[in-house]
């Protein structure tokens, strides 16, 4: 089974496309907005609760779905600049856009050649307003996002 941070560093490899988007594996205590995050799991209080892994998705028990959280913070006030640039990172299409970043290759995800996952799809927006980071308050957003392995 691919492992929770080799599909975290081929999510983080994707969103490295996307000009100016500071792109963090893991949440740290400080950021430089725009900024982003790979969280395994979705399990606050504004998203749906499904788990990091959902194991055994196929008939032999092979496949296995990873959900991730990616924490986006733009600003950290609520403006209309702030939430341009949010919507932008949101869109479902565009050179900012998080969905078609992770799946503009719909064929496996690979790192460093090695076969990571079959797919990441990115089903939705759980959370767009105001998130707290490092005790600061940021415009942003939590992008869900499905990997399929194996």
């Amino acid at each position: 089974m691919a492992s929770v941070s080799a599909v975290r560093q081929v999510l983080a490899a994707r969103l490295e496309t996307i000009q100016g988007l500071r792109v963090r594996e893991h949440v740290s205590g400080e950021i430089s907005p725009p900024a982003a995050a790979i969280l395994p799991g979705i399990g606050t209080e504004t998203s749906t609760g499904r788990p990091a892994i959902e194991y055994d998705k196929s008939f032999g028990r092979t496949a296995h779905k990873f959900n991730f959280l990616i924490k986006v913070a733009v600003s950290t006030s609520h403006n209309e600049a702030g939430q341009a640039a949010l919507d932008s990172y949101l869109a479902s299409e565009g050179e900012n856009s998080i969905k078609e970043s992770i799946e503009r290759r719909m064929d496996a995800l690979e790192l460093d050649g090695d076969h990571i996952a079959d797919y990441a799809l990115v089903p939705g927006v759980v959370h767009y307003g105001l998130i707290q980071w490092g005790g600061v308050d940021y415009l942003g957003a939590d992008v869900h996002v499905e990997v399929q392995a194996r």
